[in-house]
């Protein structure tokens, strides 16, 4: 799968992305909202990791801004945060919602979830 990892914290993003990647993902990370926005506008990314407390745009305001864009609105997007966020925003913007730190468990239930939301997506547009 396309993955984009967004997360102010170069560490945390940078290694996601290198554990996506070996397991078998083609992962790209960005550490600001802005970057996140035009890489998901340009690209063609299946998931995006998106952290809440970016230094300029919150995550859920990146979420926002892809939902209402219909090229872009069928991504699945993941919250990522340590922060206790409000539950509506989840429920309405994010796919998952995964709370830092998290397993590396959590972290393939989630692509799994990812990859048969992106199966059901296909079988209904044929």
């Amino acid at each position: 799968m396309n993955v984009l990892v967004v997360d102010d914290n170069e560490s945390v993003a940078d290694s996601l992305a290198f554990l996506l990647d070996c397991y078998g993902h083609h992962a790209a990370v960005a550490y600001d909202g802005e970057t996140a926005l035009r890489l998901l506008h340009a690209g063609a990314f299946e998931i995006a990791f998106l952290d809440e407390n970016l230094p300029d745009i919150k995550g859920s305001a990146v979420a926002r801004s892809l939902r209402e864009t219909p090229i872009c609105s069928a991504a699945f997007l993941v919250s990522m945060t340590g922060d206790a966020v409000s539950q509506a925003d989840i429920v309405r913007l994010f796919d998952v919602y995964l709370q830092k730190p998290f397993s590396c468990e959590a972290l393939m239930h989630v692509i799994e979830d990812a990859r048969c939301s992106s199966d059901a997506a296909t079988r209904q547009a044929a």
